[in-house]
């Protein structure tokens, strides 16, 4: 059984380590290793996978074995998360979507959620990803939501959506707000549900925690199925 923790970020400074594990080049790591738990990598290939640089990679890896998150045996073998609750709740912890994440607001006449929801299934106008509460709907239910967020690549693939969904576009207080991803790493994982694309469990999870208007009992929900899944890993 993974035991959650709230510990305290241990700045960690030097030519090989990142004074932030959790900057967005870092978390674009951070989590390829979490959505593939327990997967282990050769660094080579997760730089690949990430997208990011070999040696960043290296240094991401070397914060994670100093910090006690990431073990790796020797410098040929592979790296190995340690502590994947600890680590993603560091993430979250840190992490504030609403503060940290360009919106575009738009407002939909459409009342019941489920029914504009549905209006996404096998769209394929470009790169979105459903997260915060409506993405927890499809997920793991437990809250109703009345604000619908949407990862999107750029304010123009936001535009050309809202135009698609009969979006009338609002100053603020829109009850659909497109968030901008702040990297490609943002769609890693992205789950489709009943023909409508969500992010990652993990992605999600990171999203709810510090999100206002009960985020944080979505994101404890969406812990039971993460956790769930883990331990079965370890069968």
């Amino acid at each position: 059984m993974f035991t959650k923790k709230e510990q305290p970020l241990n700045s960690e400074h030097g030519t090989d380590l990142v004074a932030n594990l959790f900057a967005k080049k870092a978390t674009d790591i951070i989590r390829v290793l979490l959505v593939n738990y327990p997967k282990t990598w050769a660094l080579r290939d997760l730089a690949k996978e990430s997208g990011a640089a070999l040696g960043y990679t290296s240094r991401v890896s070397k914060t994670l074995i100093r910090q006690r998150l990431a073990l790796r045996a020797s410098a040929r073998s592979e790296l190995k998360l340690m502590a994947p609750a600890d680590l993603l709740t560091r993430w979250a912890a840190f992490s504030h979507f609403v503060a940290s994440t360009t919106f575009v607001e738009y407002y939909s006449n459409e009342q019941d959620i489920r029914k504009f929801l549905s209006r996404l299934k096998d769209r394929e106008h470009g790169e979105y990803a459903l997260t915060g509460l409506a993405g927890a709907l499809l997920v793991e239910p437990f809250v109703r939501p009345t604000n619908t967020h949407i990862y999107i690549r750029t304010r123009s693939d936001a535009q050309g959506l809202a135009h698609e969904l009969s979006l009338m576009p609002v100053e603020e207080n829109g009850n659909v707000k497109f968030a901008i991803a702040a990297s490609e790493g943002i769609f890693y994982g992205a789950q489709e549900i009943d023909g409508i694309r969500v992010v990652s469990d993990i992605q999600l999870y990171v999203d709810l925690y510090n999100y206002p208007a009960r985020g944080r009992e979505a994101a404890d929900e969406l812990w039971k199925k993460i956790e769930k899944r883990w331990d079965k890993t370890q069968d």
